[in-house]
């Protein structure tokens, strides 16, 4: 959920000049609305945002180490090759978000809990991440690697797979059953108790050596 006003606004024109004052004054910033801010090239390590919220904002090549977000909120940004060393994403939430190249194994573990709704994931990585009860809602997640992922309970519905990998993950009472182009080897994950829906679910077939006519 995007946080609401009173939240202060960092507005359009001059987003820029009051962000670099923000993040000179101080390296904890809480309750703040940045909208249409590019912050490509600045200095956000060892920041923390928290009850913040971004809109329409850009993060290209941007190394994010250390950062914290905490119950923080983005809509309509870009993330693309964003650098995540031992970043926080406790509790956060992406929606209608175009996230490119973005390696999630490498954010601190502890809290870690994002939600994606209505976002492109375009080779994405999430290796050894706790991923218990997350949420991939109507989104577009291709050509990304789950490795030895807890996904117990997730849920993926109305997302599209596309040439994603499940690699060693843990699939427990994962809700499978309104996504779709998914291709998971059974032998390969633990299944015990998740939900899939035919004819979607004829794909484990082939790895099983099996043809239907």
């Amino acid at each position: 959920m995007i946080p609401e006003l009173p939240f202060e606004p960092v507005g359009e024109s001059d987003a820029r000049a009051k962000l670099m004052g923000e993040l000179a004054s101080d390296d904890y910033h809480a309750g703040l609305r940045f909208e249409g801010v590019d912050f490509s090239g600045l200095a956000l390590a060892d920041h923390t945002f928290e009850d913040c919220a971004f809109l329409s904002c850009r993060f290209k090549e941007l190394s994010l180490a250390r950062v914290g977000f905490i119950s923080c909120a983005f809509e309509n940004c870009e993330l693309v090759l964003v650098k995540l060393e031992n970043a926080t994403l406790n509790t956060v939430d992406f929606r209608k978000s175009k996230l490119v190249g973005v390696n999630f194994s490498d954010c601190n573990k502890f809290g870690f809990l994002p939600a994606f709704d209505d976002c492109l994931l375009e080779s994405a990585v999430f290796f050894a991440n706790c991923l218990k009860k997350a949420r991939f809602i109507k989104s577009s997640i291709r050509n990304s690697d789950f490795i030895e992922a807890d996904l117990r309970d997730a849920c993926f519905d109305g997302s599209s797979l596309e040439g994603t990998t499940f690699q060693k993950c843990n699939l427990e009472r994962a809700d499978f059953r309104e996504a779709f182009d998914y291709s998971i080897d059974p032998a390969n994950n633990r299944l015990v108790h998740a939900r899939f829906k035919l004819p979607e679910a004829q794909s484990f077939l082939g790895f099983l050596g099996i043809e239907l006519d």
